[in-house]
């Protein structure tokens, strides 16, 4: 059946759906566990840059000239903004790799940045997986033309078997580790 399982985690609170899934397949079929968090500037609550470290704004013909301190202290907001983003990812990946190793199944994750989509499809080819877990919020016509869709490239560039997890299409604003530092998966 399968011997690796590749599970997408982001940081909404549909991920504790997905990995429960994904914990079931691999218990099903004693396969391991990889857990993939991307970060991405395209992930809810990324980080922003501010438009004072990259463009000098106009007004009419005339540029307002910015303090480089501005500049600077804007560009070490955003760093360190980041460097809390990766490391709210790298907990959740924690948290769920703990649950799966506490119910006996063999777990490792990775964290890396780039564009979902295709990160998933190549990270998925480089580890060997034989089945990506991932989830689907159900968006369909105009709204997944313009937003995109992560599962659906997943679905169609996959170099395995995806098994799709429908999840609710609207969710609570909140933040994914507190919600699931509340609630018990297994």
């Amino acid at each position: 059946m399968f011997n690796k399982i590749l599970v997408t985690i982001d940081r909404s609170p549909a991920n504790k759906v997905v990995f429960r899934e994904a914990l079931s397949l691999a218990k099903a079929s004693k396969a391991d566990l990889i857990l993939l968090h991307v970060l991405s500037g395209e992930e809810k609550d990324s980080p922003i840059m501010s438009e004072y470290s990259t463009v000098v704004p106009t007004i009419g013909d005339h540029y307002m000239h910015l303090s480089p301190q501005i500049s600077h202290m804007a560009n070490e907001l955003y760093q360190k903004q980041w460097k809390q983003f990766e490391n709210e990812g790298l907990e959740i990946l924690r948290y769920f790799a703990k649950e799966a190793s506490a119910a006996g199944v063999s777990t490792e994750f990775s964290q890396i940045t780039g564009h979902p989509s295709s990160t998933i499809c190549n990270f998925a080819e480089s580890c060997h997986a034989d089945a990506i877990v991932i989830g689907r919020r159900g968006f369909s016509g105009l709204k997944e033309m313009f937003l995109g869709s992560v599962s659906n490239y997943v679905v169609h560039h996959a170099p395995c078997s995806v098994l799709l997890v429908q999840t609710p299409k609207k969710q609570e604003r909140q933040s994914s580790l507190e919600d699931l530092e509340s609630t018990n998966l297994t």
